[in-house]
């Protein structure tokens, strides 16, 4: 249990401006926009799309560090397939027709300045009949076709119809004649064929395809891992199952596949199988700190959520292995997330989630580090310096395709909202629109709309905390003024109250004194009538004492008990004037009783006189005052007793106005009012053996 100075204590803290203010803070900030990234998310335009159905890209084509928009539709004149450019003021720039069409999944064109003389072309993909063909563009300086109607392949036929995908559009120097080649990805859908890589070089109009395949490929992977200055080519595959064993199609797409190949797009070595359905496998090269070079490569069981990675070395052969186990609830695409990553200036490879926390490793297969994953994001789309700190930035997808934006660390993310429906679009793009100078933009073309978003710092996210700490501060503040104006009101209201108390007591005073007065008056009086002329005298010259005293204190309006004492001892013996020998009196007094605490002025004096008045005046014989004071129970108690004839006899007998019991009470009211000093009193009528009232006791409390 507290004790009283424990519960004063809490009561003061709980009452203090600094204590109240906290929940009234918390309330307030819980309703104001709270950031919890250091970075922002900004829609700054969402636009109808110039054509409906089109694929959109943003590619820098003319060298000025701005990209121009690229737009593959189907005309209306003939729905043919079609690119056309805007400048990146939203004029246009031209258009150009092609005898074909374009595949609504496949990533129809690829803008690449593949000879480095400073112009990107735009490298156009389109079918006609089963046969797939390609056309570039130079659209800077001269607006020029460079090739059209250049065969690819031809795709088998399903119910009439061809479908197919290209992707995975790279330029690199295959065969090291310091020119470079164009590769990319031809995968047959339910067509089933052809499904190879192929590379075209540009300066020599050639054109090589690895041999067809069973397997879905995917993630193309070109570098130079042995140190030859002839890079190797690396792809995974993933396991639509339109491909069984039964149909002689090698590398059934029922599994997934690693192929490795060299320029010639001829196998190292000979494809290495999982065995597992759904999987896929997925690669990505890999530098350690020494700068020797690596491939990572995972293979994903997709249904038991079980992953083995191997890291090869420049001889292909296995560096370091691992195989880790995902919880159920881990996404099934998590080897989307293979990809090499600079992490607190570490090299790294970020290659799955792991209990909502992203597992990055090192070359030896050991994970050195683990980030945590907000909400679902588990597949990396984008990786670019969004903001212009020359860092890239991540962007995932979730599984209801909104996008999940990690700074160059994978911390901070930031949620950004598309309200696209996953798998609805089938003109789909996303991507970063260059702006020179300024901030770079994220678009997301869905089939009706175009949106640009801008990634930046947050600043509120720093301001927030001074903006909370103003919050309490001012909150603070306005309790502590208005505790103040309350304080000011409440001292205002008890000035006021004393001026009234001291007045009142001094009223009560004004009537004391000449109360006293009078009767000792009429005692002078009583004695000098019965010839008393001595008694008289020593009785005037006591009285006198009594003024003298009075006089000392008249600006009084309480005295210490002491005081009180003496002046009722004076008062005492000018009344046995009176009663001669048949009147005694006796004052006791404990020692634990602190003489200076302080009485209303003549409490003590007005409860003797009553008694003697009313109790002791009409007794025979000898008349008895005691007045005893003690402590108990950590206050003062003042008892008067006297052996008179008792309240009921004295009512009855009564020569006085009562004005003095009712100044007495008059007096303890106000000094509870004025000091807050608890004063009680209370009368016991007193009995002998027989039942006889014999005296009165009056108890004060202090």
């Amino acid at each position: 249990m507290l004790n009283t100075h424990h519960k004063i204590t809490l009561l003061n803290i709980i009452a203090n401006p600094f204590f109240l203010a906290i929940p009234i803070a918390i309330v307030i900030i819980l309703f104001l926009p709270n950031p919890s990234s250091k970075y922002k998310i900004e829609l700054k335009k969402k636009q109808v799309a110039d054509k409906m159905k089109s694929k959109i890209e943003f590619c820098d084509l003319n060298g000025d560090g701005i990209d121009e928009k690229i737009i593959a539709f189907h005309n209306s004149v003939k729905g043919e397939a079609s690119i056309k450019v805007l400048t990146n003021e939203g004029i246009n720039y031209d258009a150009w027709n092609f005898h074909g069409y374009f595949q609504k999944v496949s990533n129809n064109f690829y803008c690449t300045d593949i000879n480095n003389d400073g112009y990107s072309e735009i490298f156009v993909f389109y079918y006609k009949d089963d046969s797939v063909l390609m056309a570039a563009i130079q659209p800077f300086p001269n607006r020029q076709i460079l090739f059209d109607n250049r065969f690819i392949t031809t795709v088998w036929r399903r119910d009439g119809n061809i479908d197919y995908t290209t992707s995975n559009f790279t330029v690199a120097d295959l065969n090291n004649d310091k020119n470079n080649e164009l590769v990319f990805i031809l995968n047959a859908g339910f067509s089933r064929q052809p499904r190879s890589i192929f590379s075209y070089d540009f300066y020599n109009d050639t054109l090589i395809k690895s041999k067809t395949t069973g397997a879905f490929m995917s993630q193309l992977h070109i570098a130079d891992i042995n140190g030859d200055s002839i890079p190797e080519i690396y792809c995974g595959s993933s396991t639509p199952g339109n491909i069984s064993d039964s149909i002689g199609i090698p590398y059934s797409d029922y599994y997934s596949w690693f192929f490795s190949f060299n320029h010639k797009l001829e196998p190292l070595f000979a494809p290495i199988k999982n065995v597992y359905y759904p999987s896929s496998v997925n690669s990505c090269t890999y530098k350690d700190t020494k700068g020797n070079n690596y491939i990572a490569v995972t293979y994903l069981d997709n249904a038991n959520k079980k992953q083995v990675i191997q890291i090869l070395d420049s001889d292909n052969r296995i560096y370091s292995e691992r195989e880790l186990i995902y919880p159920q609830t881990a996404k099934s695409n998590i080897i989307s997330l293979m990809k090499n990553v600079t992490i607190d200036d570490m090299g790294l490879i970020l290659m799955g989630i792991d209990n909502n926390e992203f597992i990055l490793i090192n070359e030896k297969s050991e994970v050195i580090m683990k980030k945590d994953v907000y909400e679902n994001a588990y597949s990396l789309r984008i990786k670019g310096d969004l903001n212009k700190d020359n860092k890239s930035e991540f962007i995932f997808t979730t599984s209801g395709f909104d996008y999940i934006i990690y700074d160059h660390n994978l911390e901070n993310p930031t949620k950004l909202k598309t309200d696209i429906l996953p798998h609805t679009s089938t003109w789909f793009s996303t991507g970063i629109k260059h702006n020179g100078n300024k901030q770079d933009e994220i678009f997301i073309k869905t089939d009706n709309y175009l949106s640009f978003y801008t990634y930046s710092p947050n600043y509120f996210y720093y301001l927030k905390y001074l903006l909370w700490a103003l919050i309490y501060g001012t909150v603070t503040f306005t309790l502590w003024f208005s505790q103040r104006l309350q304080n000011i009101q409440t001292k205002r209201k008890l000035q006021i109250e004393e001026t009234i108390n001291s007045l009142q007591m001094k009223t009560i005073k004004s009537q004391m004194d000449p109360h006293f007065m009078f009767n000792v008056l009429n005692g002078l009086a009583n004695n000098v009538a019965a010839g008393k002329s001595n008694e008289a005298h020593n009785q005037i010259l006591r009285f006198s004492q009594l003024l003298r005293s009075m006089m000392k204190r008249t600006d009084k309006i309480d005295i210490s008990l002491v005081e009180e004492l003496e002046f009722v001892k004076n008062y005492l013996e000018l009344e046995k004037f009176r009663f001669k020998n048949d009147f005694e009196f006796t004052i006791n007094i404990e020692k634990e009783v602190d003489k200076n605490i302080r009485l209303p002025k003549m409490l003590v004096q007005l409860l003797v006189e009553n008694s003697i008045k009313h109790g002791l005046w009409d007794i025979a014989g000898l008349k008895k005052l005691n007045i005893n004071i003690f402590r108990k129970a950590e206050k003062t108690h003042i008892t008067v007793e006297d052996n008179g004839i008792g309240r009921k006899l004295a009512m009855k007998k009564t020569r006085g106005t009562g004005k003095g019991l009712k100044l007495i009470k008059d007096m303890i009211t106000l000094n509870r009012k004025m000091g807050g000093k608890e004063i009680t009193m209370s009368y016991t009528d007193l009995y002998d053996e027989g039942g006889k009232a014999s005296g009165t006791m009056v108890e004060v409390v202090v």
